[in-house]
């Protein structure tokens, strides 16, 4: 191997200036004077040195590992993946994961889905959390960071992303190359039940047919209230369970129109006492709880119900 004339002045010069700091270390340690480091610390300190050139290779020195992050950020927002592509290791083994779909297997499948995902963008920009950390162990380095990312759409609809980025890199040559990465985000939080209807917190219309189902079940086999249920005919009879579905249903602020008489008008002359009211109600309670309905929503159901005693218990 041949070393070039400047090459070779470093060398000798390198050479020359350890040999002083080792004369004057050996100096200070006969003399007594600047104790502080002896002289084979000195030593210690020049065969490192030397060491460290000893490969003649600059690139041995490890980059700047967030700057190479935003550069590869910024190589995907030009909305084609052939730019970051210099940034990727090339081998089909590596995979990546993404937020949707699940994970890509190699760059090239990576390459090919993020082009369909950027193919409706018309404008692309990340920022890098301030949070980044970065830390390399021999050829390998490894980094975690949040980041925003701000999309416009080609129809012109505006989005804003906020997610995580943990990035693995191998160097290969001179380069540093990314084998591994995975992209999240948070998981949305619990929808606001107290800004949902009733009608969805029970569950929808099958949980809502399903309790009117038990409901009437019990009143028709009970002692003392199976009496208003005789002598309907079997088509009756579901007529009467379909009326109660879509009154529940509407009541709660689902999907559903009742089309039935009024609690006055359909329960006049039937003669139900306080006592009758009192039984139906427990038996409410008691459809509620084998549904494990919470709390809040069964005291909701029974105080619709409350509201329309007046229509439906006998004032006589």
């Amino acid at each position: 191997m041949k070393l070039r004339p400047g090459a070779l002045c470093l060398i000798v010069g390198i050479a020359l200036t350890s040999s002083v700091f080792l004369l004057a270390a050996e100096k200070k340690a006969a003399s007594g004077k600047g104790s502080a480091r002896s002289g084979s610390d000195f030593k210690v300190l020049m065969v490192k040195n030397l060491q460290s050139w000893e490969t003649l290779d600059p690139s041995n020195a490890a980059p700047d590992f967030k700057v190479l992050m935003v550069k590869n950020l910024q190589s995907w927002e030009t909305l084609d993946p052939s730019n970051a592509a210099p940034y990727y290791a090339k081998e089909a083994n590596h995979v990546f994961f993404d937020i949707a779909p699940l994970k890509y297997a190699g760059w090239s499948e990576y390459a090919d889905g993020a082009k369909k995902l950027l193919a409706g963008f018309s404008s692309l920009k990340f920022t890098l959390g301030d949070d980044a950390q970065t830390h390399r162990q021999g050829n390998l380095a490894w980094a975690t960071a949040s980041f925003r990312a701000d999309v416009v759409t080609k129809t012109g609809a505006k989005a804003a992303l906020d997610g995580r980025w943990t990035v693995l890199w191998q160097k290969r040559g001179k380069d540093w190359l990314v084998v591994h990465e995975h992209v999240s985000v948070p998981l949305p939080p619990p929808p606001d039940t107290a800004a949902q209807s009733l009608y969805k917190r029970l569950g929808g219309y099958d949980s809502i047919a399903a309790v009117v189902d038990d409901f009437i079940g019990r009143l028709a086999k009970d002692t003392t209230l199976g009496k208003f249920f005789a002598g309907h005919s079997t088509d009756s009879l579901k007529r009467i369970r379909q009326l109660v579905v879509d009154q529940l249903c509407e009541a709660t602020g689902g999907p559903c129109v009742y089309i039935g008489r009024t609690m006055k008008e359909s329960h006049a002359g039937m003669g139900i006492t306080e006592n009758d009211w009192k039984i139906a109600v427990d038996h409410l309670v008691a459809t509620l709880d084998k549904f494990n309905v919470p709390a809040k929503e069964k005291d909701e159901v029974l105080s619709a119900l409350t509201a329309l005693k007046k229509d439906i218990v006998s004032s006589n």
